[in-house]
């Protein structure tokens, strides 16, 4: 049975992940609480860059589900996006964003 987790970023010390988390409910995800990674980073930063990020590659496995609100939250840029993408894909794990934009 596939296990879901959510990752949820912010860029700034004054802005919290609460919008996120409510955003993946909201979208019909029941996540348990061990399982939702929250980080304060810029976006500036590589996803292979941020602490809260690869604790959650170690953590996830073959099957495992994704959740990010918007794909903004897996990289700085388009590239940095894909190579995200393209590695969790590689390992079996499939990515589910719940908005575009």
């Amino acid at each position: 049975m596939s296990r879901i987790f959510a990752y949820c970023r912010v860029s700034t010390l004054e802005q919290t992940t609460e919008n996120q988390r409510r955003e993946i409910e909201t979208a019909g995800f029941s996540v348990k609480p061990q399982r939702i990674i929250e980080e304060q980073i810029s976006g500036s930063v590589a996803a292979g860059e941020r602490p809260g990020f690869n604790r959650l590659l170690d953590r996830l496995e073959n099957g495992d589900v994704l959740i990010v609100t918007k794909l903004d939250r897996l990289g700085r840029n388009a590239m940095d996006i894909r190579k995200t993408v393209e590695q969790l894909a590689g390992s079996g794990i499939r990515v589910h964003w719940v908005a575009l934009i």
